[in-house]
């Protein structure tokens, strides 16, 4: 089997997902579709992941950020 790749945005993946609960199939069909959704539904939950752990570093970043400034701010009272 060939396989080829497309650039999606994640809300063409959320339409192509949600779009395949609405389609009618024959049932030759079915475990195409069953196997198309399973895809989707897998590279969306990797999305998620991604994005979490993006926010989480995003956070981090922060967090470190705060904590230098506060550093700073604290050395400059002392002085």
């Amino acid at each position: 089997m060939d396989v080829f790749s497309i650039d999606l945005s994640v809300g063409d993946i959320n339409v192509l997902r949600h779009s395949l609960d609405t389609i009618t199939i024959s049932g030759k069909d079915a475990k195409i579709v069953a196997n198309l959704q399973y895809k989707l539904e897998q590279e969306l939950a990797q999305i998620q992941q991604m994005q979490a752990q993006a926010e989480a570093e995003k956070q981090s970043a922060l967090g470190g950020a705060i904590k230098a400034d506060a550093r700073k701010a604290a050395k400059i009272a002392q002085d």
